[in-house]
């Protein structure tokens, strides 16, 4: 009789296999690159005639950044500055073609006209427009485009004691960072000037010379273009010095954001991708694109600097070699004789273009002069002609060895080029014939045939295991998959929140609706109470616990101090949110009998709470209403104890999907047969209107006194005394000094 301990052990399935990943954030690990440009992603380097500078007349810095004089707003448009004509014009998708904002332009020095104007910028839902020739720039907001403001240096920087400024400043253009401050070039005083996202200037960084246009990186380091001959490029270092810099925008590439719009050698913007899909072929009628001469072609959307559209021009966006190479490093797996397994190239190949993948496996590590000179031994020898979903992969045909090199040889029509954005390659190889008899793998020609034949099935089993390992990504609010369907319009995020019975506004940014989710389980104890409707606006508001007190914490010494000089831990001092809902019962300052003395903290109600109509009594026309409740000694408790308002920033009210994503929030949250009063609250201490004393308002320093020619009269200004008045040392006997009381002579 058979036991189980004497039946053969259950094959099991080895480990998956490890990969090593290439990148432009890891390493390309690259021994040699020949005419190819290993930034963020490998691409053969442009052709001699195609190469394009940070000097460029535009402002580009080589196609980095859009020109000065356009700017993306945060409201989705494109403003371009036309300075020929001095007008400021928005992109029309629907029509594909520029048109003139309305009100807004003319020569002139009036509020909303222009004189020279240059660079303009967007920033914090405003635009601002360098009006040169005006020494002022414009700032306007882009919701209904109201002017905000017109910023200027003060005063002070030009007749102070040790004056900065020698001549009217020139604003030329203007950049920003992070913290929203705002850096404008001048090239009249050879400066860089920076401005608070509120408009108050500063200081003055000195010494850039001619100054024109400006751009900022993903670090908050300020590039400028100082005009020549010859034009060079100059960084804003920390201490405030300028330092030039050289080198090609590809260097600059991988600490800019991407740039959306793009701009070829000749200054032309492409903005075809911009354009609605039932938009006009050609944008200056519904005809089709007319013949063009020779050598010069025509494409959908196209415009020159002014926004004027452009029908036919000399193509030379694209250039590129037709030939270049990639070798890597020694690449070690750390196992002996290790089989490799495969490659994965992940990017772009367009129709035109190839990649050549080459490998050469060994057991002990050679130089790179031996892998330059290895000559025909390389193997796999396979050919990447196109990618589907932007991956390709294939088999490593090199025997066993603990390194391997990798070679890709590009190749181009010249017009195009291949893009990889990142290499895989994975080992060791675990194939489905470790299950079949040992004579599938006796011989080395047919072990390769079954490897690559089994490979088809054994790809799939393989995606089928790491979808099964991956699987619990998909039940984190933080990592599933936040990305619509295109066949049913879904998203798994907002199908994860169904399961317990949460709507998304898919308005929402992705990082809030994941937030949401995620602290929705512990909100649903609290639903229904003011608990509950709190916690819910911090959240939508970005105003809880976790997000506004991480830097507020008090940080630990890497070393401790000695015995004798040891200090007490200090609090954490961290930021309270604040209370958002006001219920109305608490405004009730009632008296009850021996538990509180008449005074202003006291208040006796009567009959006219609630503006009730009484015959004989307190009836009036037109100033008392008829109410059907019977109980008018209870008419407080009617009117109060229902009823609770909530304070948001006003800035959710120019929004629309803000506004009626608060809105939702309030009518499910809110509990059971209570009203909702919204008010929205403005940067302003207004009694009676949106503030109340030991609720939402907190009274600071006194606001300081308007000064003339550097303040307009406003809610934000205060006329004050006289000098003499303020506190300064002045005698005037009779009106505020006595002889002998008041006054001491020394």
């Amino acid at each position: 009789m058979t036991t189980f301990d004497q039946l053969p052990p259950i094959p099991r399935p080895p480990h998956d296999p490890t990969s090593l990943l290439l990148n432009w954030r890891i390493g390309w690990r690259a021994a040699e690159l020949r005419q190819l440009s290993a930034e963020r992603s490998l691409i053969m380097v442009p052709a001699p005639d195609a190469q394009r500078w940070l000097t460029e007349a535009n402002g580009t810095f080589g196609e980095l950044r859009p020109p000065g004089n356009l700017a993306l707003g945060s409201d989705g448009g494109i403003y371009l500055l036309d300075a020929q004509n001095t007008q400021l014009k928005l992109f029309d998708p629907c029509a594909c073609r520029f048109v003139p904002v309305p009100c807004f332009g003319g020569t002139g020095s009036g509020p909303r006209q222009l004189k020279t104007p240059h660079g303009i910028g967007s920033c914090g839902g405003n635009l601002f427009v360098c009006d040169t020739g005006n020494h002022r720039v414009s700032v306007f907001a882009l919701h209904g485009f109201v002017l905000r403001g017109l910023w200027q240096p003060p005063s002070g920087a030009y007749k102070g004691p040790d004056p900065l400024l020698a001549n009217p400043w020139e604003p030329f253009a203007v950049a920003f960072d992070r913290l929203g401050r705002a850096y404008i070039t001048d090239g009249a005083n050879g400066c860089i000037h920076r401005f608070t996202p509120a408009g108050q200037w500063e200081k003055c960084f000195a010494g850039f010379g001619l100054a024109t246009w400006i751009a900022s990186d993903c670090r908050d380091r300020i590039y400028v273009i100082v005009a020549g001959p010859p034009a060079r490029v100059v960084r804003l270092e920390p201490d405030g010095s300028p330092v030039e810099i050289g080198g090609t925008p590809d260097e600059l590439m991988p600490f800019f954001p991407t740039n959306p719009v793009p701009v070829d050698a000749e200054g032309l913007l492409h903005l075809g991708a911009f354009c609605a899909n039932d938009a006009p072929v050609n944008c200056q009628s519904q005809q089709a694109p007319p013949k063009c001469p020779p050598g010069q072609t025509s494409e959908r959307g196209v415009f020159d600097a002014r926004g004027n559209p452009v029908e036919c021009f000399v193509s030379r966006r694209a250039g590129y070699a037709t030939q270049a190479t990639y070798i890597s490093a020694a690449l070690d797996s750390e196992f002996y004789r290790c089989q490799w397994h495969r490659i994965i190239l992940r990017g772009e190949i367009p129709a035109g273009s190839r990649v050549f993948v080459s490998t050469y496996t060994a057991e002990a590590q050679l130089a790179e002069d031996d892998i330059q000179n290895l000559g025909d031994v390389w193997d796999t020898n396979q050919v990447a002609t196109e990618m589907v979903k932007g991956e390709w992969d294939c088999l490593v045909r090199s025997g066993g060895g603990r390194f391997l090199w990798l070679r890709l040889e590009f190749r181009g029509n010249g017009r195009v080029t291949p893009r990889l954005d990142s290499i895989e390659i994975e080992f060791p190889r675990i194939s489905l014939r470790r299950y079949l008899p040992a004579v599938f793998g006796k011989e080395s020609v047919s072990a390769d045939f079954t490897d690559r034949f089994l490979s088809l099935f054994d790809t799939t089993l393989r995606s089928l295991e790491i979808n099964l390992d991956r699987e619990a990504r998909f039940f984190d609010p933080l990592s599933a998959p936040a990305e619509r369907d295109p066949k049913t319009g879904a998203d798994f995020l907002s199908w994860l929140a169904s399961w317990i019975g949460l709507t998304l506004d898919r308005h929402w940014p992705e990082a809030k609706r994941r937030k949401f989710l995620k602290n929705a389980g512990r909100l649903y104890d609290l639903r229904g109470t003011r608990e509950g409707l709190w916690r819910e606006l911090l959240l939508f508001l970005g105003l809880d616990r976790e997000e506004c007190c991480r830097a507020d914490q008090p940080r630990d010494r890497c070393q401790p101090r000695p015995a004798n000089c040891a200090l007490p831990k200090p609090a954490a001092r961290c930021w309270r949110p604040p209370p958002l809902i006001l219920e109305h019962f608490k405004l009730r300052r009632w008296l009850f009998v021996g538990a509180a003395r008449l005074g202003d903290q006291a208040v006796l109600w009567g009959k006219r709470i609630v503006n009730r109509s009484q015959l004989d009594d307190t009836a009036r026309t037109d100033r008392t209403q008829l109410l059907t409740a019977q109980d008018p000694l209870r008419d407080p408790f009617h009117v109060y104890a229902y009823k609770f308002s909530v304070f948001v920033p006003a800035s959710f009210r120019a929004s629309e999907t803000g506004r009626k994503a608060l809105e939702n929030i309030l009518r499910n949250g809110r509990p059971a047969g209570t009203q909702t009063q919204l008010e929205y609250v403005e940067p302003r201490f207004r009694i009676g209107f949106q503030s109340m004393i030991g609720f939402d308002s907190v009274v600071g320093r006194y606001p300081a006194g308007a000064t003339l020619n550097d303040m307009r009269l406003g809610r934000a200004t205060v006329l004050t005394a006289p000098p003499h008045k303020q506190g300064a040392p002045a005698l005037a006997i009779g009106e505020q000094s006595r002889v002998g009381t008041t006054t001491r002579l020394s």
